[in-house]
């Protein structure tokens, strides 16, 4: 990447589909993200409060950059209906050219 930065994958989990839809949608009218994948992330099982919680969960994926990341994580904390989300960033090992010239171009227009 050139001047937009390093790519990275970002994401973050919801109880319903229509919760990371809505995320999504945001995170991509405001060109945060350039793509956005909301799946099926299955039953989680995870210590909350002292005890152990179960809950069927939505995965949403976030292609964007390490530079926007600020700006995404303090978007998901202000609406995401957790008490404390799960906000995760990967970075890129390596990948097409032409596809984060894609990615590029559609952050922040």
């Amino acid at each position: 990447m050139t001047e937009m930065g390093t790519p990275i994958l970002i994401t973050t989990t919801f109880e319903n589909e229509q919760d990371a839809e809505r995320l999504a949608r945001i995170l991509l009218e405001q060109r945060l993200a350039a793509c956005a994948r909301v799946s099926v992330a299955g039953k989680s099982m995870y210590w909350w409060q002292g005890r152990i919680s179960e809950a069927q969960e939505y995965e949403l994926t976030l292609k964007s950059t390490r530079e926007l990341y600020p700006e995404i994580e303090a978007l998901i904390q202000a609406e995401h209906p957790y008490q404390t989300p799960e906000i995760v960033a990967t970075a890129f090992v390596a990948g097409s050219a032409a596809y984060f010239a894609w990615l590029e171009e559609e952050l922040r227009q």
